[in-house]
């Protein structure tokens, strides 16, 4: 593979390394709702190993809620963004976008209760920044009407940014942060805590709201798109276990 080759090689002379990773559809399969995302055990130790090593940063940057997101990795040494990085917590680092609120997710809740009440399927997730409307289970008919149910809400809402995802809306406060401002602020900070002079850095996501990321990186890190959509990154994988793949050569690069 073109991308394992290229990183074999920018880290065969002791370069540090940072990645940054997605979590649902890049380290976990998407499945059929939130709570069936479980991190494989081998995956699980793969992060660890990399987490431990004092050549690699790591970092997990999801729309989950930030306390979710860390519930499910469970690991040390890890910088864990929620909330598409409003939230960022780990290794000593610990950000809240100042003008993140949650009122006007509140009322906007509460506002969605009332909409989905009528579309089978539809579900909510509150994640304290944000509400996550889910339609996965919603009939294939039905889902036109879940989308007008959110642009409607959203239209009553100025103060909120809406963030599509697989088969979900994110609605969030509208601070002009995202998961690329969100990726380029735990960069400039994990960076200068490397040992080594050069740092390589790897940002691997699947969603529309990586391809933020894979944008505002370019040209400073190598970008990883998980799956076959039209993407903004530089290099692209079939799926989970391909991540898996190259987070195991990850690993024994910086390990060995």
């Amino acid at each position: 593979m073109r991308l394992l080759d290229r990183l074999d090689r920018e880290l065969g002379d002791g370069a540090g390394l940072v990645v940054i990773t997605d979590y649902d559809g890049t380290l976990t399969p998407l499945v059929s709702t939130p709570g069936a995302a479980v991190l494989a055990p081998s995956v699980r130790s793969t992060l660890a190993r990399l987490a431990a090593c004092d050549r690699a940063r790591l970092a997990i940057l999801s729309g989950r809620g930030l306390a979710d997101l860390r519930a499910r990795v469970a690991l040390d040494g890890v910088v864990y963004g929620g909330c598409h990085g409003l939230e960022i917590a780990g290794r000593r680092l610990r950000f809240r976008h100042p003008r993140a609120h949650r009122s006007g997710v509140a009322a906007t809740e509460r506002a969605l209760t009332a909409a989905i009440a009528s579309v089978p399927g539809a579900r909510l997730e509150c994640k304290g920044l944000a509400v996550s409307l889910h339609y996965r289970q919603v009939m294939p008919s039905r889902r036109r009407a879940v989308r007008a149910i959110a642009e409607e809400v959203l239209r009553r809402r100025p103060d909120l940014a809406l963030v599509p995802g697989h088969m979900v809306f994110d609605f969030m406060p509208r601070v002009g942060w995202d998961k690329g401002t969100a990726a380029r602020w735990m960069v400039s900070r994990m960076v200068p805590t490397l040992p080594a002079r050069r740092a390589v850095i790897v940002y691997a996501g699947d969603d529309a709201s990586d391809e933020m990321a894979f944008t505002a990186l370019r040209g400073r890190a190598l970008t990883i798109h998980v799956g076959a959509r039209p993407t903004a990154a530089e290099y692209r994988v079939r799926g989970v276990r391909e991540v898996q793949t190259l987070l195991n050569r990850l690993a024994a690069a910086v390990t060995s």
